[in-house]
């Protein structure tokens, strides 16, 4: 998922990072909580669900509708994600959530997208 985002919004996706640089200009994407939830083996096949979390970063609450764009593109694009080298992936649920932020001087929208995924190991 993040090299799609990253191939998507170059140069507004933040991974690894718990504190996004000052200065970083809005809106911007940073990769959240990831957690695998499961995983167990079937007659020699490999399977999961794991989880992730994404949040998305905008300062302008006028541009309400270019936020929201910003978010269903998102999910978009993890409803295309199908393979990786090695796994095939299904997008099994998504959640979004837009929480208003009143944590810097100016009033931001932070939406939390989160997704589960299915998950298998490919034959090689």
């Amino acid at each position: 998922m993040l090299v799609k985002l990253r191939d998507s919004f170059p140069g507004k996706v933040w991974d690894g990072d718990l504190i996004v640089p000052e200065g970083t200009p809005y809106p911007f994407i940073q990769m959240g909580n990831t957690q695998d939830l499961s995983e167990f083996g079937v007659k020699g096949g490999f399977f999961g669900k794991a989880s992730l979390d994404i949040h998305v970063w905008h300062n302008d609450p006028r541009k309400r509708g270019d936020f929201s764009n910003l978010m269903f593109s998102i999910r978009r694009l993890a409803a295309q994600l199908s393979a990786t080298p090695g796994y095939g992936w299904c997008l099994s649920g998504s959640d979004e959530q837009v929480i208003p932020d009143n944590t810097t001087k100016e009033p931001l929208m932070h939406g939390v997208l989160s997704f589960e995924f299915k998950y298998w190991r490919k034959k090689s």
